[in-house]
Formats: structure tokens, C-alpha cells, sequence
């Protein structure tokens, strides 16, 4: 049955295929196969891919994750191994996607032709984002021989436009027109638009960086063209609209600057639905508050009346109005920052027992396995084995003999936290009491203060340590440096 829906949902219009995804879920459940219904979980989290919904995409590749935990086949754990890398590609997170990709690699390369090419591929375009150059162009030539080793040519636009990207981040401008341009045909024959959108941002960026105004402008209004026909928009591709914004401003055209600042307000209110943690690792030229009042100068310029030096006093006030919250603001959150640096200078992070909380019963849990687990967490902390990167509660149970599920029980009853806010707690009152006590480590990048208190990223652990001690930790290094020099 499960097979039978694969087969419809696979030649079955777009529109039905969710249909289809779910009946094989059903089906799948009928069976009581891990297997199955993971598998059946992970090609509903591809159609949602397909349609550009990548947080339900997510959403069921996870979901697959976990029925496929115990699973023995490795050609499913690899596939959901892919799914996941490619949403992380999408999300920015592009070292985390590059582990996972080279995994793939080398499972694909010797039993899956088309899969192996495709990690390949999209393994060179992590390496291009993450400005490891040598190693995309490296990447994207074994990808081209091995595509005519094997007889495959599906994937030659996509290489080509890989080698588009590279070359204009190696300001080999007219080469990346040229792979650019190669790549357009097919995709514009398969309707991938959404790579079609990041060619067009592209050849506007490389004719740009030429001094040819004219065609950037083209190309980049195509960017516009996608995305007011498909609501298609990443955050790089936002810079299209900068330029657009600029280049009719210079040229005096106040409608159709107009017509751009609109566009790119819409854009960010959908980035920042999608994206609403990745955008501050994008450079913004404009923030919404700032287009917010360029939209109002602009259309005051185009009804410009008898009023206009009431206006002007009017957005001078205003002005100054928002410079002042904006002085208050920052001295208030320096206050805050200043009074938590000096709560958390004085508190020993590490040598705060926290009390056995009672159960009586409420957990629905053998008070012995209780203990047991409180027991182990205690030599847990206390062995600092929240540091090891790969620590799942999945792993750590079946370290405790015991499983997940009274393990996050026990720890949300005892810690009052999830989880993972529990390991990142640990994490970083580890880091701040060694950041206390070790000059040397105040010299460390926030990378390697990541890796030091077992974050797999720098985000994660900036994250985590503004999350537990209400500061940045670059504010919290540079307050103990002040203090030493003091």
C-alpha cells in the first residue's frame, strides 16, 4: 500500500501530492514498520521541500528522524541525513550542512549515482557561501567529471552555476557571466525558479561589479519579477532591491524608488517570518524602520503641496524624538548589561547545587528510577560531560540505562528546563566561570569558545550565553578585560 501511494504521489499532479504523503503515513502506521513510516514521513517533507515550505519540510524530516533512530538501513538514515542538509543550506547554517554533506558523499559514491551527484554539488555550494573557495572550485570539477563519468547530465546547470558564484567571489567577473548565463535554459525548462532567482542576483552582482548599470539593473528587476510572482525570496537575494533603490534615487525617479522600497518592505516581511533568527547575519543597507520613513519622505516628494515645510519640521521632530528613545534605549540596556556583568562576576556559576525537588509521584515514575537518574545527572555535571558536541538525550539515557523519555521527564521536573536549555546552562556557566579565572581564554574567538564549551557553532553558543546570563559574551569578556587593567 505504502508503495502503491509512493508510486501515484510521484506521477500524480503537484496539487495532490500532499494528498498522497499522507495516505502513505497512514498506511505506513498500519504496518507498524519504523522503517516505513519514517520513510513515508520523509517524502511528505520533500514535497513540502519541492514547494519552497521549508519549516514543514523540517518539520517531517525530523519527525522521519525519530521513527528511524534504531533503523539498520543506511540508505534511509542518509536520506534523511541529505533532506536535513539541505534545509540547514537554506537556513545559513552552512558548516553544520557541509558535515552532513560529506557524509552523504561517501555513502552515495559507490552504490547511488545521482544522489552522490547532487551532495557533490550542493557540498560545493556550501564551501562557495562559506568563502572556502579552493575547495568549491575543487569540489564543483570532481562533480562535472564525474557527471560525464557517469552519464548524467541533469545536474550540469546546477554545476554551472555553482561555477557562476565562484567566479564572482573570486571577482572573475566575466567568467561567472558566462557559467551564469549557461545555466539559465534549463533551469528556466525545469521552472526552477528559484535557482533561475539566484543566477538573475548574479549576473546583476557581476555586470555591477563591471560598471555596467543598465544590465544589473535587468537582471535584477528578473529577481523582482520571481518574487512577486512566486513569493520567492532568500535574504542574499534582498540586496537586489538596495541597488534598485539607489540606482533610482540617483537617477531622480522618485516613483519607481518608491515602487522598490515597497517591494523590499514585503520581502522583509516575509524574511522575517521565514528567517526571523538568520537575518542579523545578513548585511541590511536599509532596516524596516529605516524604509519605513524613506517610503513616507518619498510619497510626501510626490504630493508635494504648500505644506511641505510643515512636514519637514514635522519629520525633524519626529527625528529627534527617535534619536532620543533610541539614547535612552542604549543607556538603559548598557545600565542592564553593567549590573548583570557585575551579578554574574560575583555568583560562582559552577557551585550552585540546586535542591532535590520531591516527586510524590507526580512523574508517573519509579521513585528508584528517579534517584537513579538524579544520581547519574549529578556525576554528569560534576565529570563535565555536557562538553562532548554529539550529547543527545537519546545518547545520554542509554549512557544512564535508562530511556529518553524519564530522562527529559526528570530533568524538566528537577531543572524546571528542557532538555537542551539544561546542556546549554551547563555549557555556558562552565564558560563564564573559566572565561573568570583564565586570561588566556579572554583572547579566544567566539568560535573557540564555542568549541571549548562543546557548541557544534558560534551562533549556538551566542545564543545560549545571551539566553542564560542576559549579556553578549563579547560585552562580558571585554568588562573582566577592563577590570584586569583596572
Amino acid at each position: 500500500m505504502v508503495a502503491a501511494y509512493q508510486e501515484i504521489m510521484h506521477e500524480c499532479d503537484e496539487s495532490k501530492r500532499l494528498v498522497y504523503a499522507d495516505s502513505m503515513i497512514m498506511a505506513a502506521k498500519k504496518a507498524e514498520d519504523n522503517d516505513l513510516i519514517g520513510s513515508a514521513y520523509l517524502s511528505k517533507g520533500v514535497v513540502y521541500y519541492q514547494r519552497k515550505q521549508h519549516r514543514l519540510a523540517l518539520d517531517n524530516y525530523l519527525t522521519a528522524n525519530r521513527y528511524l533512530v534504531g533503523t539498520r538501513d543506511q540508505y534511509l538514515i542518509h536520506k534523511v541525513k541529505y533532506s536535513i542538509a539541505q534545509i540547514k543550506y537554506y537556513l545559513g547554517y552552512y558548516n553544520e550542512a557541509i558535515a552532513l554533506f560529506r557524509q552523504c558523499v561517501d555513502y552515495y559514491g559507490d552504490t547511488e549515482p545521482l544522489p552522490y551527484l547532487i551532495s557533490l554539488h550542493s557540498l560545493s555550494l556550501c564551501y562557495t557561501y562559506t568563502d572556502a573557495l579552493d575547495l568549491a572550485e575543487a569540489t564543483s570539477v570532481l562533480a562535472l567529471e564525474e557527471s560525464r563519468r557517469l552519464g548524467i547530465r541533469l545536474l550540469l546547470p546546477y554545476i554551472e552555476l555553482a561555477d557562476g558564484i565562484t567566479n564572482y567571489k573570486r571577482q572573475r567577473f566575466d567568467r561567472a557571466i558566462t557559467h551564469l548565463r549557461y545555466s539559465l535554459p534549463e533551469l528556466r525548462k525545469a521552472d526552477d525558479f528559484a535557482n533561475e532567482a539566484v543566477a538573475h542576483f548574479y549576473l546583476g552582482k557581476s555586470y555591477a561589479a563591471k560598471a555596467d548599470t543598465a544590465k544589473a539593473v535587468h537582471y535584477f528587476i528578473k529577481v523582482d519579477s520571481t518574487f512577486t510572482a512566486r513569493q520567492y525570496i532568500r535574504p542574499d537575494l534582498r540586496e537586489s532591491y538596495e541597488f534598485l533603490i539607489r540606482h533610482y534615487h540617483r537617477k531622480g525617479n522618485t516613483t519607481e524608488q518608491l515602487k522598490y522600497v515597497d517591494r523590499l518592505l514585503q520581502a522583509d516581511s516575509i524574511l522575517n517570518l521565514r528567517f526571523r533568527y538568520l537575518l542579523t547575519k545578513v548585511h541590511k543597507e536599509y532596516d524596516t524602520a529605516d524604509l519605513q520613513a524613506e517610503k513616507k519622505k518619498l510619497q510626501d516628494d510626490l504630493s508635494r503641496s504648500r505644506w511641505s515645510g510643515w512636514l519637514f519640521k514635522a519629520l525633524l521632530v519626529v527625528m529627534l524624538i527617535a534619536v532620543t528613545l533610541i539614547v535612552r534605549r542604549y543607556l538603559g540596556l548598557r545600565r542592564r548589561y553593567k549590573e548583570r556583568f557585575e551579578t554574574l562576576l560575583k555568583k560562582d556559576m559552577r557551585q550552585q547545587p540546586e535542591p532535590v525537588r520531591p516527586t510524590n509521584g507526580e512523574l508517573d515514575i519509579n521513585p528508584e528510577i528517579v534517584q537513579h537518574i538524579i544520581s547519574k545527572l549529578q556525576d554528569f555535571e560534576k565529570k563535565n560531560g555536557f562538553l562532548k558536541k554529539e550529547i543527545t538525550a537519546t545518547k545520554l539515557a542509554e549512557s544512564f540505562n535508562t530511556n529518553y523519555k524519564y530522562l527529559s521527564k526528570v530533568i524538566r521536573h528537577q531543572k524546571q528546563k528542557s532538555f537542551v536549555n539544561y546542556i546549554n546552562d551547563l555549557r555556558i556557566d562552565y564558560i563564564v566561570e573559566r572565561l573568570k579565572a583564565e586570561p588566556l581564554l579572554r583572547k579566544y574567538t567566539n568560535g573557540a569558545l564555542a568549541d571549548e564549551a562543546g557548541f557544534s557553532t558560534a551562533q549556538h553558543f551566542t545564543t545560549a550565553f545571551k539566553k542564560r546570563t542576559e549579556i553578549s559574551p563579547g560585552y562580558f569578556v571585554e568588562e573582566i578585560k577592563k577590570i584586569n587593567q583596572s
